[in-house]
């Protein structure tokens, strides 16, 4: 039973960390939006490693219109979350080539230096 308290005593403020990182996260984003009253977030995921963040976000336009999801991207250093754009684009791909940084396989027929093509 100690074992089990202390357990869940020490997962607390991994868990009010990560709240406290998505909650500071959606501030940026508001920061950002032309509506920043009507913003609706789901999906988060951030990587510590990258320092780099994913949240689907859908906020009013300057039409009044909601402008669909898309997922914004943040940058977390020292200094706190910065917004890096957005782009419309499913959650998985934003984590995969953005957060996590995993580039997309280069085509067999690529080619590094345009001019060489004739």
């Amino acid at each position: 039973m100690k074992k089990k308290v202390i357990a869940v005593l020490l997962a607390i403020p991994l868990v009010l960390t990560a709240c406290s990182g998505r909650s500071d996260a959606e501030k940026t984003v508001r920061e950002a939006l032309k509506d920043p009253e009507s913003a609706k977030f789901g999906e988060y995921y951030f990587n510590s490693g990258t320092g780099k963040a994913c949240l689907t976000t859908n906020a009013k336009n300057s039409m009044g219109g909601y402008t669909g999801d898309s997922q914004s991207h943040l940058i977390k250093d020292k200094e706190g979350w910065h917004y890096d754009g957005d782009a419309e684009e499913a959650h998985a791909d934003c984590r995969k080539t953005y957060a996590d940084g995993e580039e997309e396989e280069p085509l067999a027929n690529a080619v590094d230096d345009p001019s060489a093509i004739k």
